[in-house]
């Protein structure tokens, strides 16, 4: 009866080694050696072995902490990109008239931030040097004030002008409706737009 005994402990004690296990993940308790499911008592505690250490706590077991969720980084604030856009304004023979500038207010309104808006009148050769400067300057300020009623910001612009001594074109050897029409290209307002977007 004693040895009876002595094998039949023998024989629990194998079963319990093959089926008890401390998984790497369960590191410290005991579990099933089929699922890593961790053993536990009558009460509900899960059954550590002789080695468990708090570092070995799991979810599920009593002193088990989530680890704290990062906090996501902030969202990197939208980059501004600087630009500089130039555009032309054409004039009539002997005319300040600015005609729809609409596009290019448009465009300045759309910056994020407007830097200087620019703007040099032309005029082509045909008539008095000075009369010329007169009307380049006046081609300025009709782009100008049109821009402004377009709700571009007056302190952004700056003017200028330079007559007819900056030509895009020289029209040689033209004459008449032809020479007008070749010089249509020094009837000009340069505007040079400078901002982040």
């Amino acid at each position: 009866m004693k040895k009876f005994a002595i094998a039949s402990g023998l024989v629990l004690a194998m079963g319990l080694a093959t089926s008890a296990q401390a998984h790497p993940e369960n590191s410290g308790y005991w579990d099933e050696s089929k699922n890593a499911t961790v053993w536990k008592t009558g009460t509900g505690d899960c059954w550590r072995h002789g080695f468990w250490e708090e570092a070995d706590t799991v979810e599920g077991c009593a002193g088990y902490k989530a680890p704290m969720a990062e906090a996501p980084a902030p969202a990197p604030a939208p980059k501004m990109m600087a630009t500089v856009e130039k555009h032309i304004v054409y004039f009539d023979f002997d005319s300040a008239n600015a005609g729809d500038v609409s596009d290019i207010s448009s465009y300045i309104n759309s910056l994020k931030e407007v830097t200087s808006v620019n703007l040099v009148g032309h005029a082509d050769r045909i008539g008095a040097s000075a009369y010329n400067d007169a009307l380049s300057m006046k081609r300025v300020n009709a782009v100008s004030e049109a821009l402004q009623a377009g709700g571009v910001n007056a302190s952004a612009i700056s003017t200028g002008y330079m007559g007819e001594n900056a030509p895009a074109k020289s029209c040689d050897g033209q004459r008449g409706s032809n020479l007008l029409d070749c010089l249509r290209a020094n009837r000009r307002v340069e505007v040079e737009i400078s901002g982040k977007k």
